[in-house]
């Protein structure tokens, strides 16, 4: 049974590091449509078949080092996509795919070989955080098996739904032999700073990395607090919204639940109300890795 708990993050000591760094790792990049991006008031098939803008669409996941050992945000997308014709099961999503995303991804955007590009061994992965199931966020899960790969209950519950693939969940590629899932289910809280939000999952016990229900994208989409003392605080909010800067004027993307997208925008806001100083970061956003770099490197000037 849950139970309730006050963090009372605002507190969090600064003399207690339990973070050392959160760094933005680069898996290729694609274009998608303008309207994807930017939403549309025309309907979607429109603008998949006729739309002709199209954007550039980076393809970003997140290495933090915790003390207790690294963990990921999301884990890119897997290159033999471009490579394996029956990567997609379904026809209907292998004629879509190209006319949705225009990808631009080889070997080397593994998320093995990202990571080893930096210098970390993927065997060192201990967590993964998986934002929502989506296939370009989960991609990379058959290469670290000894890593606990976090999810929200209600998001997994998607693959127990008719045909969840033509939501571009590709049940073959998530529920493989070597994948450690474990789903988590949000815990209520006292703590005013999450005032609105449908319970939150403290994923290290120690106040440092909170995960959050932000709906909208799908059903069980998730972001996750980071704080740390010295830093600005940050929010890795996944595809709830392409760009941070677009949560302010609620100009939603085009694909995703309109209502909750709206609710989780609103949240979201209200916790950087609170949270003053909080930087967001959205997972397909080019100034992501600026944003972090900003946030982390406040603590030099403090």
């Amino acid at each position: 049974m849950a139970v309730s708990r006050t963090l009372h993050l605002a507190g969090l000591p600064q003399a207690d590091h339990p973070i050392a760094s959160v760094r933005v790792l680069n898996g290729g990049h694609a274009e998608q449509h303008e309207e994807h991006r930017y939403g549309s008031r025309l309907p979607q098939l429109w603008w998949v078949f006729f739309g002709r803008r199209w954007v550039p669409l980076p393809l970003q996941f997140f290495l933090i080092e915790h003390r207790d050992g690294l963990v990921l945000f999301d884990t890119g997308i897997d290159p033999a996509i471009m490579s394996d014709t029956r990567y997609i099961k379904q026809a209907v999503g292998r004629f879509l795919l190209p006319r949705i995303f225009q990808l631009h991804v080889t070997e080397k955007d593994r998320v093995d070989h990202v990571l080893a590009a930096r210098g970390v061994a993927a065997s060192d992965i201990r967590t993964a955080i998986i934002s929502h199931l989506h296939f370009d966020h989960v991609g990379g899960i058959a290469q670290i098996p000894q890593a606990k790969l976090l999810v929200s209950d209600r998001e997994w519950s998607i693959l127990h739904e008719p045909n969840p693939e033509r939501e571009w969940i590709l049940r073959e590629h998530i529920e493989i032999p070597s994948a450690n899932w474990q789903q988590i289910a949000f815990e209520p809280t006292d703590d005013p700073l999450f005032e609105g939000f449908d319970g939150i999952y403290d994923v290290a016990g120690d106040g440092s990395m909170i995960l959050l229900p932000t709906p909208g994208h799908t059903v069980g989409s998730i972001s996750m607090l980071i704080r740390q003392g010295g830093w600005d605080p940050i929010l890795l909010v996944g595809d709830l919204t392409y760009e941070a800067g677009l949560l302010d004027q609620d100009i939603l993307p085009g694909t995703g639940d309109k209502g909750m997208l709206l609710a989780s925008f609103a949240k979201v806001r209200r916790l950087r109300d609170r949270l003053p100083d909080l930087a967001v970061i959205a997972s397909h956003d080019f100034a992501a890795e600026k944003t972090v770099a900003r946030a982390m490197g406040r603590a030099s000037k403090r």
